[in-house]
């Protein structure tokens, strides 16, 4: 994957249906069912998820990524024919994930562990303008905060038959947060929950272990 330099505003970036997006490179992730059941870590958690194998409607992503030199816009598109939203007990709210290793040795398959975190961006459809921002060191182990708090902002757009969600943030945050640093190679991971299939917490599709990010310089 290849996250392109743009000259365009912040704005601009956030804006799913901009022209940036048009020339962007996107790439196509083949997305499979999380590996729960048998998996004594999440039975650990919650033995009813990890029973679940019924779990990864959606099986391919669309992802395409620019930058300006200060901000960077990741743009996340799947085929999901009914917008779901969380409106009663039994329902379920779509949503999307890209996931950042903080060390070397951090896995995407089991978000993180001890000593070796991950960052990731979360989006959902009930708040489709407050991304979250996630840490974690395994599973169980997630800490979100409001996008606000870390400069991570999200704007979404269902066109009849697919989402596209994008992902904006300051290439530069500080420690404990993903850095872009343009001309050095990143690695990515992704993770996405059709409500309408009662997909919610490790009930998902993810895309596998982390695979190289080019930032253009």
């Amino acid at each position: 994957m290849k996250i392109n330099r743009v000259n365009a505003n912040a704005e601009t970036l956030l804006d799913p249906t901009a022209g940036v997006w048009t020339g962007a490179a996107a790439q196509q992730f083949a997305m499979v069912p999380t590996p729960l059941n048998g998996n004594p870590a999440i039975k650990a958690i919650s033995p009813f998820i990890e029973r679940s194998t019924d779990h990864g409607k959606i099986n391919q992503l669309s992802a395409a990524g620019v930058h300006n030199g200060t901000d960077v816009a990741l743009r996340l598109s799947w085929v999901c024919e009914k917008n779901s939203e969380i409106v009663d007990l039994d329902q379920f709210v779509d949503g999307v994930a890209v996931m950042f290793p903080l060390a070397v040795t951090a896995s995407a398959v089991t978000m993180g562990s001890k000593g070796a975190p991950v960052n990731a961006w979360y989006w959902k459809a009930n708040t489709p303008e407050a991304g979250f921002d996630v840490v974690a060191e395994g599973y169980g182990t997630s800490e979100r905060r409001p996008g606000a708090d870390t400069e991570l902002t999200c704007q979404a757009m269902h066109d009849g038959t697919s989402w596209h969600v994008v992902f904006r943030r300051p290439m530069d945050r500080g420690n404990h947060y993903t850095q872009f640093n343009a001309g050095n190679p990143h690695k990515v991971a992704f993770g996405v929950w059709d409500g309408g299939n009662r997909e919610r917490s490790g009930r998902k599709s993810f895309s596998g272990e982390f695979v190289l990010v080019e930032v253009e310089a």
